[in-house]
């Protein structure tokens, strides 16, 4: 089975990048180092030599921050031209598990004839530590991007990623859109993907509960408001229940926000600036 793989770089650091790639570089046959990072430093020049000497990374400077979707779209008209049938979408700071891609592969194997547009490994982020699963996979509605195996022939039926997005909510998108066309997104809970949620710190308030802001920067609480609330927009009908929900972490996000991280004010101003630029169709990357 021929994978080929795709990791979108942004000011990467050399001991975090070089570990996550050594994750899963054995199972795929070439990896495309998208690098969105707009200036080069000495400390940048030196990650990415690094990558270079690697034989099966062929790296691809934007010189710009093109964002997510821009670069995972590059990556997989590559790896269509190039004749492969699986796409591995990579986070810079995310990496496997050990033995937990064989689990993916194994499914693959197993289920070749289902209709399957993604399969993702189980993400493991401090908020979310148990490993205690009824079932050995389980059919979702959405999967973060990173650790997935992307079917190309889904891709190639359903369209590319929206680069309108830019960042954040490009996943939650895409699966919604895989669903909407009758491709299952599966995640395969034995498979371990050990992935970084924004700045998230845990915050246990006694006899009641622990909680987990995400501490996400200002800039990216206006995406993920402003392309929340176009994909609720554009799957109401298809999938109202997930965006009931969807609009619901809403507001207990604003919350959260509110009470327990810093920069409250800056933060509630991008995130009533993205709401304005849903309503006034304003999208691609943010006009500060």
């Amino acid at each position: 089975m021929k994978i080929a793989g795709v990791v979108v770089l942004y000011h990467p650091e050399k001991e975090n990048i070089i570990e996550s790639i050594n994750s899963y570089l054995d199972y795929i046959d070439v990896l495309y180092a998208i690098d969105n990072t707009e200036k080069s430093n000495e400390k940048h020049r030196e990650v990415i030599n690094n990558l270079k000497e690697i034989d099966k990374i062929e790296y691809i400077p934007n010189n710009k921050n093109l964002g997510i979707a821009k670069a995972l779209n590059m990556g997989a008209k590559r790896a269509i031209e190039q004749g492969y049938k699986w796409l591995l979408t990579m986070d810079q700071d995310s990496k496997f598990k050990e033995g937990s891609f064989d689990k993916m592969l194994e499914f693959i194997k197993n289920n070749s004839e289902n209709k399957i547009g993604i399969i993702s490994p189980f993400h493991l982020t401090i908020s979310n530590l148990s490993l205690n699963f009824k079932n050995e996979y389980e059919e979702v509605l959405t999967a973060m991007t990173s650790g997935n195996l992307l079917n190309l022939k889904a891709y190639q039926e359903v369209g590319p990623f929206l680069e309108d997005l830019f960042i954040d909510y490009v996943d939650v998108e895409y699966c919604l859109r895989l669903n909407k066309y009758g491709y299952k997104v599966i995640v395969v809970n034995s498979s371990i993907l050990i992935h970084k949620l924004g700045n998230i710190r845990e915050i246990r308030i006694p006899l009641w509960k622990t909680l987990y802001p995400t501490n996400h920067n200002p800039l990216r609480r206006y995406y993920i408001t402003r392309n929340r609330f176009y994909v609720m927009e554009l799957y109401k009908n298809e999938f109202p229940d997930f965006c009931k929900r969807d609009k619901i972490a809403f507001f207990k996000e604003l919350a959260t926000i509110l009470l327990l991280e810093n920069s409250k004010l800056t933060k509630l101003k991008y995130i009533i600036k993205g709401y304005m630029d849903f309503r006034q169709k304003k999208m691609g990357k943010i006009d500060e």
